[in-house]
């Protein structure tokens, strides 16, 4: 098996409008529910806030626009709402001119945020600090809150620590250690830890290695959506690998 170039995570922003569907199921959506969900937005509704923003940023039954999911969120931030602060956060990182003073801005709120507590907060700022992606690469404050985040089980960061540790990425290395916080992952059902995971079993690194395992935990891993597992998993049934021989299959 081969090992997979990207093994932290990140939460993207379209990853976190997948609430959208939850919140407004409603397929053929009209002019007039739109008019009502404004005017419960003007009026401070929070949920009819949420929906615009969802609507909104991910362009679903309205245009895309992600002026309008800032306009919203900003709403419900100053109403306090807590999901609408983080809102405003990641798509003040995600607009797709972001200038300095949005990145200045959302770091702002986020660090807020992931100080009382908030630990998607946290788990984002981790993530981003520790990648380099949106935020500047800071070792230190990513391991700072995704620690933090790990603490209350967000399965995201005890991906990303476990695979820090792994790797020796801002803390002693330790395979062992490693294995520990995937294995809680996978118990948050985080799609790219059971991949992780698999990745050590194949090896036999801080557990005894087992082909089949592997292969189970990377079975998982596709099943959640986690491409990286694939091309792993096509590699299996190609070599025969933990599992019966299947070319097709590997196809």
């Amino acid at each position: 098996m081969i090992k997979m170039k990207q093994c932290i995570q990140t939460l993207g922003f379209s990853l976190l409008l997948g609430f959208a569907a939850q919140t407004y199921a409603d397929s053929k959506v009209s002019t007039e529910n739109i008019q009502q969900l404004t005017q419960k937005a003007d009026q401070a509704d929070i949920a009819a806030i949420h929906k615009l923003i969802a609507m909104y940023g991910k362009g679903e039954m309205v245009a895309k626009d992600e002026q309008k999911a800032l306009l919203y969120s900003r709403k419900g931030a100053a109403l306090g709402d807590v999901q609408s602060k983080y809102m405003m956060g990641m798509i003040l990182l995600n607009l797709r001119s972001s200038s300095k003073q949005d990145i200045a801005e959302a770091t702002k709120l986020l660090t807020e945020l992931a100080e009382s507590g908030h630990v998607q907060s946290q788990a984002t700022l981790g993530s981003h600090y520790l990648t380099g992606e949106l935020l500047p690469k800071n070792i230190a404050l990513g391991i700072k809150w995704t620690e933090a985040a790990a603490k209350q089980n967000h399965g995201l960061a005890l991906n990303n620590l476990g695979w820090m540790y792994y790797k020796g990425t801002g803390v002693n290395q330790d395979n062992k250690k490693a294995v520990k916080y995937l294995e809680k992952a996978v118990k948050q059902n985080n799609a790219l830890a059971y991949a992780n995971l698999a990745m050590l079993y194949s090896r036999g690194d801080g557990v005894k290695q087992n082909d089949q395992k592997s292969v189970e935990l990377l079975q998982k891993a596709v099943e959640l959506g986690e491409p990286l597992a694939k091309v792993n998993l096509a590699l299996a049934y190609y070599n025969g690998t933990g599992i019966k021989q299947d070319q097709d299959k590997a196809y």
